[in-house]
């Protein structure tokens, strides 16, 4: 299906509203695209938690030359023809407004090369308007540059939150589309630092990498009703992510039914399908809302086929099995600077003076000056640590709101798995 401009009685059937209202909201529809031009591998780039800079990079099937200069008019897709579609959707993007809404906030480069050409196209456009098109060598695929989000919009520039904010708001959505995507291969780095790298991988190792957990999981279907779900149990602090159709739901009333059934102390992953037409994701621009078309039935099966599992032990509980150790097991310090510990089959490295700039920073964060702060009071590299200053200091990680990375966006630890120490030396793990 080629790119077309949506009639006027089709665009008035889709949900009005601001499409892009953040940096989260242009990587959003961006990887949303390249999702539906089916890539297996996206790179998004971001500086300044993207109101500077924003790169979303992927292998897909490219914008076919015909179609390149309409993709930043308002209301082109490739997605819908018509009002039926909006009944019956299997893309994620079908607005005809991601491209243009970018475009008409930003200043933006477009390329992209179309899989049955030997040459890419590249788009130059300042808030909407197109400053020229040229022939351009790149590998297939596309790539958009997003520079100073909201330049021409200094009201609503205001509004953005903290560089700490929206870059944790742009990785906790590529999480969400890596895990309802495993098959594809996703990395975020900010400010040239590395925030995530995921290879492709089946769905388990997806979601238990990700967290870098054990999970229960059980798949259970009722009548039209499919559910697969990755419980993690009596965790300090509970949380859901839930796909219906593979798309990313965010709504309260869902996530609260969910916490009653399975429990507050919960991290869930539930990936729910139904059949097309009792759905309707047109009911927000963001498309993160949903609607049942007959919500008492669908809450009601997927009820029973919640509580009517019995939670078997999984195999990696079994008595043949040792246990996953969820403590860790510190080994040292490395130039009273690095903590190296073990948890089950990993090695960590923890940047001890990042631990407590986070921690910091955290108790601090409604304050304009957080970041200095917090990294002036931290523990400092080079400062020797006993066993049980190094003990409490991972307690004080386990507990942080964003483990991963500082506020100034460097990578908290490294770990490495045992298996990959053990294949360098010649040895089978």
């Amino acid at each position: 299906m080629f790119v077309k401009i949506l009639p006027p009685e089709v665009r008035s059937k889709i949900a009005a509203g601001e499409v892009i209202e953040s940096p989260a909201d242009v990587v959003k529809e961006l990887v949303e695209n390249s999702l539906d031009a089916k890539a297996t591998q996206i790179e998004v780039e971001i500086s300044k938690g993207g109101k500077r800079f924003i790169l979303v990079r992927d292998n897909g099937t490219g914008i076919h030359p015909e179609d390149f200069s309409k993709v930043i008019l308002e209301g082109a897709t490739s997605k819908i023809e018509s009002e039926k579609d909006l009944l019956n959707l299997s893309s994620y993007g079908f607005r005809g407004e991601a491209l243009h809404s970018i475009a008409s906030v930003s200043r933006m480069i477009l390329k992209s090369r179309y899989f049955q050409e030997n040459f890419g196209l590249k788009m130059l456009v300042k808030g909407g308007e197109v400053k020229g098109v040229e022939k351009v060598g790149m590998p297939v695929g596309t790539e958009v540059e997003v520079k100073d989000l909201f330049f021409n919009l200094p009201a609503r520039r205001k509004f953005l939150k903290r560089e700490d904010t929206e870059r944790n708001r742009i990785t906790e959505l590529l999480k969400e589309y890596a895990l309802v995507n495993p098959n594809v291969g996703f990395s975020l780095y900010s400010n040239a630092r590395e925030i995530l790298l995921l290879k492709p991988s089946d769905l388990r190792t997806r979601v238990e990498s990700l967290f870098e957990e054990k999970f229960e999981v059980f798949e259970e279907e009722k009548e039209f009703l499919k559910v697969k779900v990755f419980l993690r149990r009596n965790v300090k602090q509970g949380k859901y992510y839930v796909f219906i159709n593979s798309r990313p739901i965010a709504s309260r009333n869902i996530k609260e039914f969910l916490k009653k059934v399975l429990g507050y102390k919960t991290l869930g992953v539930i990936f729910i399908e139904l059949p097309p037409f009792l759905i309707d994701f047109n009911v927000h621009p963001k498309k993160r809302e949903v609607r049942f078309v007959k919500e008492r039935k669908v809450l009601s099966l997927l009820k029973e086929a919640l509580s009517s599992k019995e939670y078997a032990l999984p195999d990696y509980l079994s008595q043949d099995v040792p246990k996953y150790e969820d403590s860790f097991r510190v080994i040292g310090q490395i130039n009273d600077t690095i903590i190296l510990a073990q948890r089950g089959d990993y090695l960590y490295f923890f940047d001890q003076h990042l631990i407590s700039e986070r921690h910091n920073y955290e108790k601090l964060k409604d304050r304009p000056d957080a970041d200095q702060i917090a990294c002036k009071s931290a523990l400092k590299a080079g400062e020797p640590l006993s066993e049980e200053d190094m003990k409490r200091l991972i307690e004080v990680w386990k507990n942080l709101e964003n483990p991963h990375v500082c506020p100034h966006g460097r990578p908290i630890y490294w770990r490495i798995h045992l298996k990959d120490i053990y294949e360098k030396l010649g040895r089978s793990y």
